[in-house]
């Protein structure tokens, strides 16, 4: 009887699934890209599209339980290029990005008498709640507000906090702080702070990685929470890190890849794999090194496995935007025997440009939300540069039988 009732549950639940999954697609296209394809295939725009003619350095949460993603992300409604006048919440059904919902979490004149914004993240904190953090750029001060799933309502601008230990009193989780706890570890200090690209929950505990400047600081902290407000140290890891570490966890390990940018076309540096095995309190260095461009490499998880996207710094004639920005490489991590190797499984390019970009598995579908310039590709400049970035954009890069994958 037991087995009866068990078997009958699988089965609404898969045909639950699979009405759910085919449901959300709607009438709009969704392209099964051959993976031998530079193409980068059918996209869509997410948001309010033309509204935003800057939309860059975005993070995405899924809610897996209703399939709704919400992506935050730096913006502007009035300058091209690195927009970040405001911070604007996405909201959208994963597999039907075109019916998008969004609001304006923080509006730097509003919230902060004009300074500029920068570094912004989200977590996805409960069934009603999406946290979602920024720094100012005088004394880089982290702060959050919440915002309510289903309503869009806002609420107070709050200070995140930081302690240096578990027992230690919370202070404001700012630059000042920050390099008062780092001077006395002996690492170098930071010019200023950020969270990893990709804040992690393991067993209901946040994990991120910060780092803190363009030039190459020496070391990143690691830190958790229980509550997306109040931030422990557990350790200081010694590496070379430009702009964002990012972050995953996979297989009992946290990986951290290092971004050392920077360059331009024509140039390469090296991206440095990390990891720990003892949930954050040391860290290894991996023999996996890849010359790649400035653009911020992605950590993700896809079919249970550990997965890596990063650009390569070319110098081509095909891409109308910043050349090094103009594609993606996707491969996974191997280790065998202590040794990691990155095996590619697929190559995209775009010429309107492909910054900042973050993968999601959706149950076999590889997902990719990135910021492309195809709307205004000969728009504003940055740096003797067209830059051109106007909005997000979502495409399908692998897709595969949803219910067959399935490993949850």
């Amino acid at each position: 009887m037991k087995k009866i009732i068990s078997f009958i549950l699988t089965l609404v639940t898969v045909l639950t699934l699979t009405f759910a999954l085919t449901a959300c697609k709607g009438d709009e296209p969704v392209e099964n890209n051959n993976v031998d394809s530079k193409a980068i295939g059918t996209s869509f725009m997410i948001s309010n599209g033309l509204v935003d003619i800057a939309a860059n350095d975005q993070h995405t949460v899924i809610d897996e339980k209703t399939a709704i993603a919400y992506t935050v992300y730096l913006a502007s409604e009035t300058k091209y290029g690195e927009g970040s006048d405001l911070i604007k919440l996405a909201k959208y059904n994963i597999l039907q990005p075109t019916n998008a919902d969004w609001v304006t979490v923080f509006d730097k004149d509003v919230d902060f008498d004009g300074v500029k914004m920068t570094t912004c993240n989200l977590i996805d904190l409960d069934k009603e709640t999406i946290r979602v953090f920024i720094t100012n750029q005088v004394d880089y001060k982290y702060y959050y507000r919440d915002v309510n799933k289903k309503t869009f309502e806002l609420g107070a601008v709050k200070e995140v906090k930081y302690k240096k230990a578990y027992k230690s009193e919370p202070v404001t989780m700012d630059k000042e702080n920050i390099n008062a706890h780092i001077k006395e570890l002996g690492g170098q200090e930071f010019e200023y702070i950020q969270f990893s690209s990709e804040i992690i929950n393991v067993d209901r505990t946040f994990y991120t990685a910060v780092s803190g400047g363009a030039t190459g600081i020496k070391n990143f902290l690691f830190m958790e929470s229980t509550d997306g407000e109040t931030w422990s140290f557990i350790s200081m890891a010694n590496c070379t890190v430009s702009y964002e570490a990012m972050l995953v966890y996979n297989d009992y390990k946290f990986y951290v890849m290092c971004r050392n940018g920077g360059t331009h076309p024509g140039d390469e540096t090296q991206q440095n794999l990390y990891y720990s095995e003892d949930n954050g309190k040391t860290w290894k260095q991996s023999n996996l090194a890849l010359n790649t461009s400035d653009t911020r490499p992605f950590l993700f998880n896809y079919q249970g496995e550990l997965y890596l996207a990063y650009s390569s710094p070319l110098d081509v004639e095909y891409s109308t935007i910043r050349p090094w920005r103009c594609n993606v490489h996707v491969g996974k991590i191997v280790s065998n025997n202590g040794v990691e190797t990155f095996e590619e499984v697929l190559y995209k390019e775009s010429k309107y440009g492909i910054v900042y970009y973050s993968l999601i598995d959706w149950y076999g579908k590889m997902i990719m939300i990135y910021s492309s310039g195809e709307l205004h590709p000969e728009e504003g400049t940055m740096g003797g540069y067209t830059q051109g970035k106007d909005c997000l954009m979502y495409t399908i890069l692998q897709e595969q039988d949803p219910i067959l994958k399935i490993k949850r």
